[in-house]
């Protein structure tokens, strides 16, 4: 298992249960059950964690997330399409249907999250763990994986068409199919119960 970096988690200021604009959010700040709004937009967010925060926007394209922590936070739909993130974790998240098209992550950790229908297709991923997440009918469509893990996740039609799959270890998850380019499944570790649905896709037919 590959070795993530944590997020710094010096926090100055810790701010509960108040209405505060993206825009006016501070380095350093531990928010918690706050409802959280923007006006004009941002493109940076340093050292702040968002525990089981609200968002009353869902617009984070083209934005750089760093050393940034989001607990028990409702992310579904939203839309941060090339954007990067580094030193981040998502820990019992929803982000179902949102969308990371051409973003860039390293060091990243995904936890307990629910992920189904959320894309990540032609995103860069450097030293990524997925852990325990649902992960049924998400899109890694033309992904670059680069130390990357998923360990007791639920695959489920996950499709991981047009990526090199090379040193992937699904092992640890649970699928009975998948979408992949066979021709990029080089290196790929599965299970022996797990062949069938790889076979599948082969042409090839399984016989008791």
């Amino acid at each position: 298992m590959h070795k993530i970096i944590e997020p710094s988690t010096n926090y100055h200021q810790t701010i509960q249960n108040d209405f505060i604009m993206l825009e006016e959010i501070e380095d350093n700040t531990y928010l918690i059950d706050c409802e959280i709004d923007c006006r004009f937009g941002r493109k940076q967010l340093q050292e702040v964690q968002f525990d089981n925060c609200r968002f009353l926007t869902n617009d984070f394209t083209q934005m750089e997330f760093l050393d940034i922590i989001f607990m028990k936070c409702d992310l579904s739909n939203f839309d941060f399409n090339k954007s990067i993130f580094y030193r981040c974790q998502f820990h019992s998240c929803k982000l179902i249907g949102s969308q990371f098209i051409g973003s860039k992550f390293k060091n990243i950790l995904w936890q307990d999250c629910l992920m189904n229908y959320s894309i990540f297709s032609e995103s860069k991923m450097n030293l990524v763990s997925f852990e325990e997440n649902q992960l049924g009918d998400t899109y890694f469509q033309d992904v670059h994986f680069d130390k990357v893990n998923f360990l007791k996740c639920n695959l489920q039609l996950a499709d991981f068409t047009d990526s090199k799959l090379n040193n992937l270890d699904f092992s640890t998850c649970d699928f009975i199919d998948i979408k992949l380019s066979p021709n990029l499944a080089k290196g790929l570790s599965i299970r022996f119960d797990q062949a069938a649905a790889i076979a599948m896709m082969l042409g090839v037919t399984i016989k008791n």
